[in-house]
């Protein structure tokens, strides 16, 4: 991963790994403000304040991460998200793809 590189796929996210602190964040670009939720020891969910929706992750000790355990995070971080809020049916959709299509690519890339 190339430091500050940008999302390349059709949905308007960006990513950024941190060398020094071997973080890789990833953060889609709502605008809303964020607060961050522990899913576990390896990922960090951003949640959004008035939605409750992703509005990113982050990965930490990304380096180091072996993708079934990055992937046993994601599996919780959907779970502790309710993905179907009733005040935002469309959005909830959207962002739970954005979430899954954002950590697909990331596993790749590891």
């Amino acid at each position: 991963m190339k430091k500050g590189l940008k999302g390349l796929m059709n949905i308007n996210f960006s990513e950024y790994y941190d060398e020094e602190d071997d973080v890789y964040y990833v953060t889609f670009k709502t605008g809303e403000p964020s607060g961050v939720v522990e899913v576990d020891d390896i990922l960090l969910l951003e949640v959004g304040a008035f939605s409750g929706l992703p509005t990113g992750f982050r990965i930490l000790n990304y380096s180091k991460q072996k993708i079934g355990a990055v992937e046993i995070a994601v599996k919780k971080a959907r779970q502790s998200v309710n993905m179907t809020k009733k005040d935002f049916p469309g959005i909830a959709a959207m962002r739970s793809r954005q979430l899954t299509e954002a950590l697909q690519k990331t596993l790749a890339a590891a």
